[in-house]
């Protein structure tokens, strides 16, 4: 064999060898390194029914990480000890704007101190405001319930309230940037209603530091409120650094108070292919899958059928 075939067939060896190696780098790239998560809201009632059990039947469907919607009545060191026995890492909490929010979750923003030690505990590095919400503080205007926004034909929330919003987790995230966590906020469809020629999710986006606070794209609402996914993705690199991996079925009207027409992930009209590799050059890192209710069987099948599908996609 001469020095040129000798190097064509060491070429062909070498391209041989790494053809598996990169495809199973794409393949464990696309939904990060925990593979695709779940944001425990999904499964609120089963946890008030038997918390240890229903993480332990999440763990077994092979997802590893998750992130909080509650703490569930319990402490923090409670619910880390919990995760670590069912053999799950929390990536991401969400966390109420204030314990005055009705419904918050045990995790707030009202003492910073105590949030990190939370959050420490916990194992997570997010903290995601979870919605609009309205504190008991004369900083956001005359009192409105949450509820009413739920209401077609509402008023939705002005763009003055937004820029308080934008404030707020600015300097929130200041303050939580300096002990290794990162702020966020999580969309929903009211925040896609017009105001003029923005959105209120596009004044949170240009108000807030990109140094200082990220976002958490939930796919599902962002279509229901009838945009395209990939779209925003490309055209606000960088900002969304986590995502809910939610699915809307066909007939989903568009609207922007609170609601779609659920399914399992890739049984609805959402192409996820492109959204996931939109995604990944977007900077997201953390994915979560998310199902609203109502459910038409057992909670846990919901999520099954959904991993299944994104598992198929990484292995394609």
């Amino acid at each position: 064999m001469n020095r040129r075939d000798l190097l064509k067939s060491s070429a062909l060896l070498m391209l041989a060898a790494g053809v598996p190696a990169m495809a199973r780098r794409k393949s464990a790239s696309l939904l990060g390194k925990d593979g695709a998560g779940v944001q425990l809201y999904m499964f609120d009632p089963d946890l008030n029914r038997d918390f240890d059990g229903a993480l332990a039947s999440i763990a077994a469907t092979g997802v590893r990480s998750v992130e909080l919607a509650s703490l569930h009545r319990r402490s923090a060191t409670e619910f880390r000890a919990a995760l670590d026995k069912a053999g799950l890492v929390c990536r991401s909490a969400h966390v109420a704007a204030s314990s005055t929010v009705p419904g918050a979750s045990g995790l707030n923003f009202d003492d910073l101190d105590k949030l990190v030690d939370q959050l420490n505990i916990l194992g997570s590095r997010n903290a995601v405001l979870p919605l609009f919400q309205f504190p008991k503080d004369p900083i956001w205007g005359p009192p409105i319930s949450f509820m009413s926004l739920m209401k077609p034909g509402g008023a939705p929330i002005t763009a003055d309230r937004y820029e308080r919003m934008a404030d707020f987790l600015n300097e929130k995230g200041a303050v939580l940037k300096k002990h290794g966590i990162r702020i966020g906020y999580h969309n929903h469809n009211g925040e896609l209603a017009p105001l003029g020629n923005k959105t209120g999710l596009q004044i949170l986006l240009e108000r807030t530091d990109p140094s200082i606070v990220d976002f958490e794209l939930d796919a599902g609402w962002l279509a229901a409120g009838g945009h395209d996914t990939a779209a925003w993705l490309e055209r606000y690199r960088g900002r969304f650094t986590q995502m809910h991996v939610k699915d809307i079925a066909a007939g989903t009207q568009i609207n922007y108070h609170m609601q779609q027409k659920p399914t399992e992930v890739g049984s609805g009209i959402m192409n996820w292919p492109a959204i996931l590799k939109a995604a990944r050059g977007a900077g997201v890192r953390n994915f979560f899958v998310e199902q609203e209710p109502p459910f038409t069987g057992a909670r846990i099948d919901s999520l099954k059928k959904s991993l299944s599908y994104l598992r198929k996609l990484e292995t394609a």
